[in-house]
């Protein structure tokens, strides 16, 4: 029987605060979310590779120069992810959402092939569906944060209001945030890491999925104690680290 998903996934999903059980961050792609084997509950035929849903040393396909890729690429028209927020589209012309790695993320996040569908052997492909239970539907990706932009535009064009692209991520909230009483316009009292905006820029312009996620599960940031959401991000929860690493509140 062909294998069904739900796909409830969209990127503001994604950011959202809600706390669920994962797997710690910066422990790696085995065991993690995206180890189809061990979350999915799908298997690389008889072996139980991890790589192999994404990447493959034989007949690989190039994806946007994609080391070793090993997925289709999505097969939805590009324009359904289109930010439609006219106040925000008259900043920047997008020519294409899906440049750089999210064309990679959305070959499993849009829906559009199943995730568990890799080209060169032990495919068990099925349907996807878009679920009631989210009442989700393709369009909702109009309505996330976007992608595909070149960052230093808004930044420009909204003087005060981005960060500079050279500035570090912040990797976890002080006391003085987690206590809601820091100076976040002025961003006194945040602790940054060694990565800059710039560094998770594409072609070290574009904002893209890899902008917010570390898909391998090696450089994200850690949750505080006793909280277990893992969503692959570069900074923080807590106190919207991820947001204010680029927005100035």
């Amino acid at each position: 029987m062909l294998k069904k998903i739900t796909v409830a996934i969209a990127l503001t999903g994604l950011m959202s605060g809600a706390a669920y059980a994962g797997i710690v961050a910066q422990t790696g792609i085995n065991g993690s979310f995206h180890d189809m084997n061990a979350v999915a509950g799908t298997t690389d035929d008889s072996m139980k590779r991890t790589c192999a849903f994404c990447h493959t040393p034989h007949s690989a396909v190039d994806v946007n120069n994609a080391p070793l890729w090993n997925r289709a690429a999505s097969t939805f028209d590009p324009g359904i992810y289109a930010w439609k927020t006219p106040a925000n589209s008259a900043v920047a012309t997008v020519t294409d959402p899906l440049v750089g790695p999210t064309r990679l993320c959305m070959s499993c996040h849009d829906g559009s092939i199943a995730y568990d569908s890799h080209l060169t052997a032990g495919a068990t492909a099925g349907s996807v569906s878009f679920g009631a239970a989210s009442a989700r539907k393709i369009s909702d990706f109009e309505a996330t944060h976007p992608v595909g932009i070149v960052y230093a535009d808004f930044a420009a064009a909204r003087p005060g209001e981005l960060v500079d692209p050279a500035t570090g991520y912040i990797t976890s909230p002080s006391a003085d945030m987690l206590a809601n009483s820091f100076d976040t316009k002025t961003r006194t009292g945040l602790t940054y890491s060694s990565k800059k905006i710039q560094d998770t820029l594409y072609s070290g312009a574009y904002m893209t999925c890899a902008s917010c996620h570390d898909v391998h599960n090696t450089v994200n940031a850690k949750s505080d104690t006793g909280l277990t959401y893992n969503y692959f991000l570069l900074a923080r929860e807590e106190g919207s680290a991820i947001c204010l690493s680029c927005h100035i509140k």
